[in-house]
């Protein structure tokens, strides 16, 4: 005789192999169900949209066989949507979430980078516009000029956290064979320079 199991969501009595296994309390069909439901969900968050998009930029580069700088993050991507509360390109505010995208200004297809500093958040009509032109090519030399003062930024700014990260790192291995007094003179000299670096990445950031 075949064992069933009622399952506890569509209340179907079914046989025990329409469960993953006899632990679980709902049935495939419902299982599944319940897994879109969450993902739905979680794509309409700030933090699944940013995955959901470099999810979709790595499967590009991969179908493509790119062969491009990827460092993109999660957590850089969720910054990014935060900054952008309007369209890099037309300057028009956001409906909502879903009206928002990632474009490469440089594309992956001309070797464009999957970088912090290679990517603005847009419009997705503004998206599909642009396609793989270039920004001067569809949205003018001035605003080009725009985007590219915005790339310099990031660029620079990835620098500097790239070499403090680098400087704090090679210091603090020094830290067993150096006096206590030695790294205190460091770390009074780190924050000293990271102080000095931030009131420059603050006057560039109201220049833009």
């Amino acid at each position: 005789m075949k064992e069933l199991k009622t399952c506890s969501n569509c209340k179907r009595e079914l046989e025990i192999n329409r469960f993953y296994n006899k632990e679980r309390s709902l049935c495939i069909d419902c299982e599944r169900d319940t897994a879109k439901t969450r993902m739905r969900e979680y794509y309409s968050t700030l933090h699944g949209k940013a995955y959901q998009a470099l999810q979709s930029a790595r499967k590009t580069i991969r179908r493509n066989n790119y062969h491009v700088h990827d460092d993109l993050t999660v957590d850089q991507l969720v910054e990014a949507f935060e900054f952008f509360d309007h369209c890099a390109y037309c300057e028009k505010p956001f409906d909502n979430l879903s009206d928002r995208s990632i474009d490469h200004i440089v594309p992956l297809s001309k070797g464009g980078a999957n970088t912090i500093s290679n990517i603005c958040i847009v419009h997705r009509n503004c998206n599909a516009k642009k396609q793989d032109k270039s920004v001067a090519d569809v949205f003018g030399d001035e605003k080009a000029n725009e985007i590219d003062e915005y790339m310099k930024f990031q660029r620079a700014d990835d620098e500097v956290i790239e070499k403090i990260s680098y400087y704090l790192d090679i210091e603090a291995k020094k830290k067993a064979d150096k006096p206590a007094g030695y790294y205190g003179e460091f770390c009074r000299s780190a924050s000293y320079k990271i102080e000095k670096i931030a009131v420059q990445l603050n006057k560039l950031r109201e220049v833009i």
